[in-house]
């Protein structure tokens, strides 16, 4: 049997500047990551064992970084703030938090994606030739 064995929890730190602004972009804690998880879930509508519908999805970026970033004095930097910041920055961020969180997408996740994307080209592919004819 293998040992695991976790000596050090402390939580992985980055710096990050915002507008000039110093704030710290912290590892999820478990907690967070929970609060994260549910939300992406809530996000994936099934029937019957199918995905039928995503929605909200979009949210998902500025509730991670909120959990995930915090100011000078250690409190948690609003979801509103960052919403309020250009779309770039709060990617960038959302990111890193991922991966200083060990925040994977599943190989099924992916595949759906996968699966949206070719419906999506096939549909405006379709498009496309209609409007030439």
């Amino acid at each position: 049997m293998s040992l695991i064995r976790f000596d050090d929890i402390t939580p992985i730190v980055e710096q990050a500047y915002i507008g000039g602004i110093e704030y710290e972009l912290r590892e999820t804690s478990g907690g967070a990551a929970v609060k994260y998880d549910n939300a992406r879930l809530r996000c994936y509508e099934y029937q019957e064992g199918k995905l039928v519908r995503m929605h909200d999805l979009a949210d998902l970026e500025p509730l991670l970084v909120s959990l995930c970033l915090f100011d000078t004095e250690g409190k948690e930097v609003s979801e509103k703030l960052i919403r309020s910041w250009p779309h770039r920055v709060q990617k960038a961020l959302f990111e890193r938090a991922k991966e200083l969180s060990g925040m994977y997408d599943s190989v099924q996740s992916i595949e759906e994606q996968i699966e949206k994307l070719q419906k999506q080209l096939a549909d405006s592919k379709a498009k496309e030739d209609l409007s030439k004819n």
